[in-house]
């Protein structure tokens, strides 16, 4: 079974081009075991085509599909609560399931290109700025690494953002930060580093960082 579900605010002919392959490849943004980033055009204006190749084809994301639907129903998803919260981020165009006993078995998504840049270290004013605006409104970034900000005529639009409610408080907005430090490969001034809950969320980071250690060894050793 089939499902395709578009923004209502698109026109529908652009829809039906995509879902007949009627694009131009202009050249692979990421292709990699997690998924296949492709920036394509249509009538002069470019897109994004993502395939979250990992998530289509993994036993557990299946099954989870049941539930929550794929991959590229939650980034869709994603996407308009950005819009709707006040935030800048790609628009979603569509996206596109197939489905067998009701799991998802296969989709992709299709959103706007943002024709900025990756945001780096001299842009984390704004990031951090940005970052607590979503807080400060009960979200979690949830992939806060910096490069999933990007900044196009001086502002920040969010990417692969999940914005999930912040069940964790104050260690929940540490912890992002915390996460964001450690994509910048250095330690940065943009936060408090002196509360408890930044000692909470550090300890937990240091933790999960020593399982996944653990987890590699024992892969090694069973090779």
């Amino acid at each position: 079974m089939e499902r395709v579900v578009c923004n209502s605010d698109i026109d529908f002919n652009l829809i039906n081009k995509i879902k007949r392959l009627e694009f131009k490849v202009i050249k692979e943004l990421k292709n990699d075991k997690r998924s296949k980033v492709t920036l394509i055009e249509i009538d002069n204006k470019r897109y994004v085509y993502k395939i979250p190749k990992e998530k289509n084809t993994r036993v557990w994301q299946r099954i989870t599909s049941l539930v929550r639907g794929s991959e590229s129903k939650r980034e869709y998803e994603n996407y308009l609560r950005i819009q709707k919260l006040g935030f800048k981020g790609p628009i979603p165009i569509m996206y596109w399931e197939r489905t067998t006993m009701g799991m998802s078995v296969d989709s992709f998504l299709v959103s706007s290109y943002l024709d900025g840049k990756s945001a780096t270290k001299k842009d984390l004013d704004k990031v951090g700025k940005q970052l607590r605006e979503i807080h400060k409104k009960g979200y979690l970034h949830g992939d806060s690494q910096l490069d999933n900000f990007i900044v196009k005529n001086n502002e920040i639009y969010l990417i692969d953002a999940k914005l999930m409610r912040n069940i964790y408080k104050k260690a929940g907005e540490a912890y992002e930060f915390i996460y964001l430090e450690e994509s910048c490969h250095e330690d940065i001034d943009i936060y408090d580093k002196k509360s408890l809950s930044y000692k909470l969320a550090k300890s937990l980071n240091s933790y999960l960082h020593w399982i996944g250690r653990v987890k590699k060894t024992i892969r090694r050793k069973d090779r």
